[in-house]
């Protein structure tokens, strides 16, 4: 504006400044009927980033605007050091001014807001302290820079001004104890209501309402512009080309019309892409850094403006998130989208119903990992925890092998430390089957026993009550030998037998969790090969023999041996190594215990035990209890 003022500044009547849209297509060259006829005291500006200029465009261009300089007007080309293709001689190198900088002027000087002007500032120790010489020193400000990080540098001046505009609406006290609260590491609701806050205001700040209005509520192809805009802004830091093929997957307009067709015609993709605030990227991907926050809001606007396009929105995000999709490898990220939005509380919210989608279908195996991390997320969230927590109980009730094993991902994961009781629930219901699921559920089991006391404790009593109230559930079984195997990595056994040499609870455990197993028919043949494990222990002495043994001993006479234990006591041709022989006659030559009870008011044992002691106090045949 500047440089054609004052190219027009000696002429005898005022200058006349007017913006050119480049009106032609990338392989055209500017038509005759397109450029203005001369005349004197007429400026034109072309912004060379809405349109590629051609080697053929700018030998046009050139042409043009030596007849508007004999006519006593001019033309001024505006773009990046990529976008002028003609004579470099008309080429002059100019700097456009910092954005950051922009912002900050603009506050302090304009919008007289010094305190927003210093949270901008990047060095905060350089701005001027606000106490004086007889104050002493200031206390240390914790909003200073705060927000140093808020406009990338290549935002335009323009949006910088605008972003500045909505700073400084933010009240400073507000700020302030929002980054006090951050910094409460002792607290974590404070931590974490801090750092909600601070997203707050970002989103404030960065808030695009009326740019997405004007672009595509004043444009006469919001249709087209719509999708286009959707598919940059889920697909942020995409290829443009994978962009292009998701927007044209969208569903058909009108009729049978090709979607891709629609596209064809008109603007061309990468200037439709330009045109509705898209970076293009020098690697020819989409972003968004001009206008930081504009991608989740337009997804945001999108979904609340438009209700009666949502079902159709989400079925074009399943069908480009399909294995033959275009934007399959891309399905994390559409995932946080769909978070995000869903965290705005908006109506029909869709991140569970998609996420329920994905894991459906048979290729959902290659969907495990994205989708337990995206729940891991979602319980952390206030206002999503409540539908994280049923979601992972309905999909941990029911057979779909696939949200089996994403429930087991995410108990196993921060989830279980910070909901342990939601996620030992979970846990009982994933152990019902012998699958992937389970064996990490086992594994994450005896991960949390082995972490503190507290949860050790914790998880003896859980499985303790989950082998007295379903006896005919294998969750319990399990859960048990998990934690009795002395081969895992997190070897719990080693603190039960410790344990149970002072605790007559834990060594009660143990015998009533061997008696509950043994009698469970779907964990025989993990049973004996735990029994077979322990035998194994003893041999290498990593467990005491005689306790160990002896409770083997309290087990085998407190019921009448099934299948794992006969097994185990009396051989088995593929089984029989000096550890099984040994322990068998370990067990052969120790005598029950007199003072084990077994819980069990049924118990044989336990009858024959009294039976044969009161009859030799008495003065009988049987056996002395000495």
């Amino acid at each position: 504006m500047r440089a054609t003022q004052t190219h027009l500044a000696a002429g005898s009547s005022p200058a006349k400044i007017f913006d050119l849209a480049p009106d032609w297509e990338d392989d055209e060259t500017p038509a005759k009927d397109v450029l203005p006829q001369p005349h004197p005291g007429c400026g034109y500006l072309i912004d060379a980033t809405a349109r590629r200029i051609t080697p053929q465009a700018a030998l046009a261009l050139t042409s043009w605007a030596e007849k508007l300089h004999a006519a006593g007007s001019c033309l001024v080309l505006t773009g990046g050091a990529r976008d002028w293709q003609g004579d470099s001689r008309f080429e002059i190198p100019v700097a456009r001014p910092d954005a950051l900088q922009v912002a900050r002027n603009h506050l302090a000087v304009r919008l007289a807001s010094p305190a927003q002007a210093h949270w901008l500032h990047p060095d905060p120790n350089q701005a001027p302290a606000r106490g004086g010489l007889l104050r002493g020193p200031a206390a240390p400000d914790r909003t200073g820079g705060a927000l140093a990080d808020l406009i990338p540098r290549n935002v335009s001046p323009s949006n910088a001004v605008t972003i500045a505009e909505r700073l400084s609406g933010i009240s400073p006290d507000r700020f302030a104890t929002a980054l006090q609260q951050c910094e409460d590491r002792d607290n974590p609701d404070a931590l974490k209501q801090g750092l909600k806050e601070l997203t707050s205001i970002r989103d404030e700040v960065l808030l695009w309402t009326g740019f997405l209005e004007k672009t595509l509520t004043e444009t006469g192809t919001r249709g087209q512009d719509r999708v286009m805009l959707l598919a940059a802004a889920y697909l942020e830091g995409a290829p443009l080309e994978t962009c292009i093929k998701a927007a044209a997957a969208f569903a058909p307009a009108t009729g049978e019309e090709p979607v891709a067709r629609r596209f064809r015609e008109g603007r061309s993709p990468r200037r439709r892409l330009r045109d509705v605030g898209v970076d293009i990227t020098a690697d020819d991907r989409a972003g968004f850094s001009s206008r930081p926050g504009l991608a989740i809001n337009a997804i945001r606007m999108d979904w609340h403006h438009w209700a009666d396009e949502r079902e159709q929105t989400k079925l074009w995000l399943e069908r480009i998130t399909a294995p033959e999709g275009a934007a399959v490898e891309w399905t994390e990220q559409i995932g946080r989208r769909l978070l995000d939005l869903t965290r705005a509380q908006v109506v029909d919210p869709p991140f569970f119903p998609i996420l329920g989608k994905w894991t459906a279908t048979p290729e959902a195996a290659a969907r495990i990992e994205p989708v337990s991390q995206l729940l891991t997320e979602a319980a952390d969230s206030d206002e999503l925890a409540r539908d994280t927590h049923k979601t992972l109980l309905d999909w941990a009730q029911k057979g779909n092998a696939h949200r089996r094993e994403i429930v087991a991902r995410v108990c196993s994961g921060s989830y279980g430390q910070q909901w342990p009781h939601h996620a030992l629930v979970r846990m009982r219901h994933l152990l019902i089957n012998d699958d992937q699921a389970a064996r990490i559920t086992a594994t994450a089991l005896t991960a949390y026993a082995g972490s503190t006391e507290k949860a050790f404790t914790y998880v003896i009593d859980t499985v303790e009550s989950w082998l007295d109230r379903f006896r005919d559930h294998p969750a319990g079984p399990r859960a048990f030998l998990a934690l009795a195997d002395p081969d895992t990595q997190h070897n719990t056994l080693i603190r039960l037998i410790t344990a149970a040499q002072t605790s007559p609870k834990i060594r009660d455990f143990l015998i009533t969790g061997w008696w509950n197993t043994l009698e469970q028919p779907d964990v025989r043949e993990r049973a004996h090969q735990v029994l077979t494990a322990w035998a194994q222990a003893v041999y290498e002495d990593r467990l005491d023999r005689d306790f160990t043994f002896g409770i083997l001993t309290d087990v085998r006479n407190a019921h009448t041996p099934v299948d794992a234990m006969s097994r185990f006591l009396y051989g088995n041709p593929e089984h029989d190594d000096p550890a099984l022989i040994e322990a068998r006659y370990a067990l052969a030559n120790l005598r029950s215990c007199s003072h084990t009870r077994c819980l069990q008011p049924n118990c044989p044992n336990t009858q024959a035990a009294e039976t044969t002691i009161e009859a030799g106090l008495a003065g009988g045949g049987g056996e002395s209890p000495q």
